[in-house]
């Protein structure tokens, strides 16, 4: 039999006599460890980053920068808000011109007058157009408003109809048959 050494008594097992299994890494350690789930973190946070740059380059298509100032966004952010509130201001304006141009019509008011007025656009302003009570109070400004100044607000009476037949007689001109007959009649007897 062939002479064979022990095998080393340094703590660790001699793998294989023959070396076949040289090319398998030694079995990791904390140090290793620690580096795969580094290396393993950084390609997540790099296929996130990837994932964020294609959503913002699609909300932003027009952005030339990766990265936007926070600043610069902040500053974007009030002043569509100072837009928005500024929008609401002009609708809410419309809505009550709107009804205050229906109501003047039926208080007997003109409302082309009215909505030109400062004192009563200033009454207006007070008003809530959400309000249960909006129709009742706008329509008190409307007779406040009329009763302060009948003249200027108030919508004459725009009178009768014209009717009825003239009073200088029937035109006169030439008159045309109503029938083939009376054509006829008239062609023939010289008229």
């Amino acid at each position: 039999m062939p002479d064979m050494d022990p095998p080393a008594q340094t703590g660790e097992q001699n793998p294989d006599p023959d070396n076949s299994n040289a090319t398998t890494p030694p079995p990791p350690g904390p140090a290793a460890a620690a580096q795969q789930r580094e290396t393993a973190l950084t390609a997540e946070r790099d296929e996130l980053r990837a994932a964020l740059d294609a959503v913002n380059k699609a909300l932003n298509a027009d952005a030339e920068q990766g990265e936007q100032d926070p600043a610069a966004l902040a500053a974007a952010v009030a002043d569509r808000d100072k837009q928005l509130g500024q929008a609401a201001a002009d609708l809410r304006s419309a809505r009550v011109e709107l009804a205050a141009y229906k109501a003047a019509g039926e208080q007997g008011a003109r409302a082309d007058r009215l909505l030109n007025s400062r004192s009563f656009l200033a009454a207006l302003a007070e008003l809530d157009p959400d309000d249960v009570k909006f129709g009742e109070r706008l329509g008190d400004a409307i007779k406040s408003a009329v009763e302060a100044d009948p003249d200027l607000y108030r919508a004459g009476p725009s009178g009768p109809v014209r009717g009825g037949a003239e009073f200088n007689g029937a035109p006169t001109g030439e008159r045309r048959a109503a029938t083939l007959h009376d054509a006829v009649a008239a062609r023939l007897s010289g008229a």
